[in-house]
């Protein structure tokens, strides 16, 4: 990302620029090493076994694919977001003001690949976070003024989107 011009600058110091808010700097893949367990006081146990997540991020990839500088701007989270837009009567912001619009696209896709893996909303384990997904969507739901429910309305367009790859979700 940037041009020329502004190559030697951002350069000079990429751990800031790596870390900081420079726009040239863009996260496609990490690596996680799985090595220890923390136990509530804080301490580190080793784990029996240790593990390398390599975090590419298909939705990363496809930013890079289609030349956008978000996701959110990619035909994986477009069509939720023109839902939400339908349904709310409000227009996309692709700043700060629309950060409702990128939680509700963001958590219908999770909730939806969680309950079809048969996670249901409950208070512990996975079921807590499926609840947790669903409390943040409904209160960033409100800001977009929709009070009631909301989000059955964009399982449809979800599935228009990835049914095809992943069938179980139809």
């Amino acid at each position: 990302m940037g041009d020329a011009a502004t190559r030697d600058a951002t350069f000079s110091d990429p751990i800031a620029g790596v870390n900081g808010e420079n726009a040239r700097y863009r996260e496609l893949w990490n690596l996680v090493f799985i090595q220890y367990n923390r136990e509530k006081g804080g301490a580190l146990v080793p784990l029996a076994a240790k593990f390398v997540d390599t975090g590419m991020g298909f939705e990363r990839l496809v930013a890079v694919l289609q030349g956008v500088d978000s996701n959110y701007h990619t035909d994986l989270f477009r069509p939720i977001i023109a839902a939400i837009e339908e349904i709310s009567g409000r227009a996309y912001d692709p700043g700060a003001a629309g950060t409702a619009f990128r939680v509700a696209a963001d958590h219908i896709r999770s909730l939806v690949f969680a309950i079809t893996d048969g996670v249901f909303p409950s208070n512990e384990g996975r079921g807590y976070v499926v609840r947790r997904l669903l409390r943040r969507a409904a209160r960033f739901g409100r800001e977009l003024g929709l009070n009631g429910p909301y989000l059955y309305r964009l399982v449809a367009p979800l599935q228009s989107l990835m049914g095809e790859a992943f069938p179980e979700i139809k």
